[in-house]
């Protein structure tokens, strides 16, 4: 059991399963709680980042120093392409704010584009996430496919109390996490990345880590995440909970159209195209689905019904080395040197057997 969930149990047994958790700091410097509010800070600044409904959360490690400008031609080592015949936007965040990339950067049917993997000083970049979004208009917004906000997104909406993001879909986005560290830093600092599928998924990919070494789970591996296959009709119309059944596709209330797939968390505890009122992920109808709660110890979760969903099951098959929920870390974090590009394909969301995922984005 990691130490974030050691705590975390340590918590539940004291304060009782529906007590709030202590700031990160209290519990230990190295995790954090991301569903109290005020929202928790890792140390350096770095935002406390969701992990599949789980209360306790690894902070992200803090990126070595960088080298001196000019910097490597090798710091823009994320490389995104798309091979769908629609054209893409590519939305991000690092810790909690827009990187040094622009926002919502646009790349046409067969093209390509480099993101950073350092700061404005060569630092590496902590709590890192991409993702695609389609069907937009020239700014990037409005998307069809995507529109889930963040750092600058326009239906996001800045009030008083906090950021409102009632008005944006569900963060049911195929994403690309990480954390990366400088060019040139010591031997044995890594890059640290997986491909989340934990809140849901939209558009299939593939994720080639290529020029450098990486491991998973212990072990050198290729760093190949192919799920190119991930096409919508893998989501589940009838995925059975407490005895009902529900369609985890998500489905635009204002357009009818699908947008994305939820994981069976998102599908319980997002209130925004919801089929029934959102629930806390820590609640005893939603815990047992996000590794919260009183099912928040891995040991706990990984015993519970989320493994033997049929959204988990499904992405396993056609993503076999996807992150499909809170514990899937061993399958899918992947560790690699610095000198590691990584190459992100995203592919059409079609179904060969589903009308609706073929209008996604039209």
């Amino acid at each position: 059991m990691s130490t974030c969930a050691t705590l975390a149990l340590a918590a539940l047994v004291a304060t009782g399963v529906g007590a709030a958790f202590q700031p990160c700091g209290k519990l230990s410097s190295s995790c954090c709680n991301p569903l109290v509010w005020p929202s928790q800070h890792c140390p350096g600044g770095a935002a406390c980042q969701y992990c599949g409904g789980s209360v306790a959360c690894e902070c992200p490690g803090a990126p070595s120093p960088g080298p001196a400008p000019p910097f490597p031609t090798s710091h823009k080592r994320i490389i995104m392409v798309n091979e769908c015949s629609k054209p893409i936007w590519i939305a991000h965040i690092v810790a909690g704010k827009i990187g040094p990339d622009p926002q919502n950067v646009k790349i046409e049917a067969g093209g390509s584009h480099r993101f950073s993997t350092s700061d404005a000083k060569g630092g590496g970049l902590v709590a890192t996430r991409f993702w695609p979004k389609m069907g937009c208009d020239e700014a990037g917004n409005n998307c069809s496919v995507g529109e889930s906000g963040g750092p600058g997104e326009s239906c996001v909406q800045h009030l008083p109390s906090g950021d409102d993001y009632s008005r944006c879909a569900p963060p049911v986005d195929s994403k690309f996490e990480g954390t990366f560290m400088a060019q040139g830093s010591p031997k044995g600092v890594k890059d640290t990345v997986d491909m989340s599928l934990v809140d849901g998924f939209s558009l299939p990919f593939k994720l080639e880590a290529t020029g450098g070494e990486c491991i998973r789970n212990g072990v050198v591996d290729p760093g190949l995440v192919d799920c190119s296959s991930l096409l919508m009709d893998k989501c589940p119309r009838e995925e059975a909970m407490h005895g009902n059944h529900f369609d985890l596709r998500a489905r635009n209330p204002k357009t009818g159209k699908v947008g994305g797939c939820y994981s069976p968390c998102m599908g319980l505890t997002d209130d925004k195209w919801a089929q029934t009122p959102g629930v806390a992920p820590d609640s005893p109808a939603a815990a047992p689905f996000c590794c919260a709660g009183a099912f928040g110890p891995p040991v706990i979760c990984k015993g519970g019904p989320i493994v033997n969903t049929q959204y988990v099951k499904n992405m396993h098959s056609s993503c076999a080395k996807g992150y499909a929920y809170a514990y899937d870390d061993h399958r899918a974090t992947i560790s690699c040197t610095t000198d590691t590009e990584y190459r992100i394909t995203f592919y059409c969301p079609e179904a060969s057997d589903d009308s609706d995922a073929q209008i996604m984005f039209m």
